[in-house]
């Protein structure tokens, strides 16, 4: 959710968030270290499931279903399941790196499974790195839904009262279904949750650590730090999500910087030979596709309705495209995609659409993404009307991309969700930023802004200059001097 053209990483040297009630320091870390007193658990590293990588160990751990509600028999709990890849210099070993990969909904257990693409071999080296996934995600206890009732395709982005109505009773019916097969737990996967969560881990795992944040990583791991200052080594945050902005400035910042990214990408389309556009008006391909689409409903003959949608409407085209914006990596296959979608053939554009697929793995992204931003995430609007003006907003200031985002996306899905917005927008300490990165760091004292100049969503899994800085942060310490930029 966070912008995707000026990246921004923060880097906290020391202690000290500024309190935001009622996430107080001293209640939180006395309901977490209660919790671990009390049940004395220890953890316990054993071998992994066998989608795993054999170089990897893996643990589980009991949290309350309920933090303020620790005491007394019969009181529910939540499995948080976590692999570990221990370091390979284990005579220099500096501690215990978490790793949170984002989403919100993202599993950091496969993002350590994948740690090769992540992490720099001095990172490897030096750390015993942790993929803790979140409570609902992945291998913790997941939120579950059907598949059929998810992938129900409805509009978002409704223009007429019946297409409103369509939309509202989809987010009750997805709620209900969501909360009969999941159970309570999908009234407590908020963010502190969450990071309490990370608490009651590290103290099990008995001494400070260092933290990694991609995207909703950041807002996971500032989070942690305003409510457990004392109990981290260093936190970096790449991609920063400022949790504190209203629904309309949400919108108005990550539309805007789509719209924007997207033009960077006509650009390198012209003059990239691994472009499948070149010497097209590549803006023009892309509005005739997101026109077909609108006039009907493009074929996607690869796809079976099963892994991938069997064809492509307007509002899929926009949401997805997106997701392909994220990294220049994936520029190529849009290229690729908007050709093929021009002609007649949307599979790529299909293929790169997630929907659920009935893997309780797999698809625990999407459903605890959606949960997770419901309580995190304010979404007041309770009829047409509002999103109606949401969109005209769009429109005026993203008039190709017309306000289509993820934003925008998790504000219609909540409308109708049963679970109650827990962990509601705040500063940390300041408000009213000009974009998240620098909005976040106005937020967090004693820290560092480092801005990459370029495209794409985070930075560190690109190996430049910011990951050289980054790694320096994480390993020694040592902090860039403030206001650097780096182009790689």
């Amino acid at each position: 959710m966070a912008p995707l053209t000026r990246l921004a990483l923060a880097s906290i040297a020391a202690a000290g968030l500024g309190q935001a009630a009622p996430l107080t320091k001293s209640s939180s870390c006395n309901a977490v270290q209660q919790w671990t007193k009390q049940l004395k658990q220890t953890i316990t590293w054993g071998p992994c499931p066998d989608e795993f990588p054999a170089t990897l160990t893996c643990a589980t751990y009991l949290v309350p279903l309920d933090w303020n509600q620790i005491h007394g028999k019969g009181n529910e709990t939540v499995e948080l399941g976590m692999v570990r890849r221990e370091a390979d210099d284990k005579e220099n070993r500096i501690g215990y790196l978490f790793i949170n990969p984002g989403g919100p909904g993202g599993q950091a257990t496969s993002a350590v499974a994948s740690l090769a693409d992540l992490v720099a071999p001095e990172i490897q080296a030096k750390f015993d790195i942790i993929g803790l996934d979140p409570r609902g995600v992945g291998i913790s206890t997941p939120v579950q839904c059907d598949p059929e009732v998810f992938n129900k395709r409805v509009k978002f982005m409704p223009k007429t009262d019946a297409e409103y109505e369509a939309l509202v009773q989809y987010n009750k019916d997805l709620g209900a279904n969501c909360l009969e097969k999941t159970g309570p737990l999908l009234n407590y996967v908020d963010t502190i949750s969450a990071a309490k969560d990370h608490e009651a881990v590290r103290i099990a795992l008995g001494e400070k650590a260092t933290y990694l944040g991609l995207s909703y990583g950041t807002q996971l791991f500032s989070q942690y730090a305003q409510l457990f200052p004392d109990s981290f080594r260093a936190i970096a945050l790449d991609g920063n999500l400022q949790h504190s902005q209203s629904e309309s400035t949400n919108l108005l910042v990550e539309g805007t910087t789509y719209e924007a990214t997207l033009k960077q990408f006509f650009d390198w389309c012209t003059s990239d030979e691994s472009c499948a556009l070149q010497g097209k008006d590549v803006a023009a391909v892309f509005n005739s596709v997101r026109d077909k689409a609108s006039a009907a409903p493009i074929p996607a003959p690869g796809c079976d309705d099963v892994s991938c949608r069997s064809d492509v409407t307007e509002e899929d085209f926009l949401f997805t495209a997106q997701g392909f914006l994220i990294s220049q990596r994936n520029w190529p296959a849009l290229g690729e995609g908007l050709l093929e979608a021009d002609n007649g053939n949307a599979t790529i554009i299909s293929e790169f659409n997630q929907i659920a697929v009935g893997d309780a793995y797999e698809d625990s992204y999407l459903y605890a993404g959606t949960a997770i931003g419901c309580q995190d995430w304010a979404h007041a609007s309770t009829e047409l009307a509002d999103l109606l003006e949401k969109q005209d907003l769009g429109k005026v200031f993203s008039p190709m991309t017309l306000g289509a985002s993820q934003s925008y996306r998790l504000q219609t899905s909540c409308i109708g969700w049963p679970a109650p917005l827990s962990n509601p927008p705040r500063p940390y300490r300041l408000q009213g930023q000009e974009d998240a990165a620098h909005g976040l760091h106005s937020e967090i004292k004693n820290a560092v802004l480092l801005t990459r100049n370029g495209s794409g969503h985070t930075s560190y899994t690109l190996g430049g200059d910011t990951t050289q800085l980054t790694n320096s942060y994480l390993v020694n310490l040592t902090l860039p001097e403030p206001g650097t930029i780096t182009s790689s």
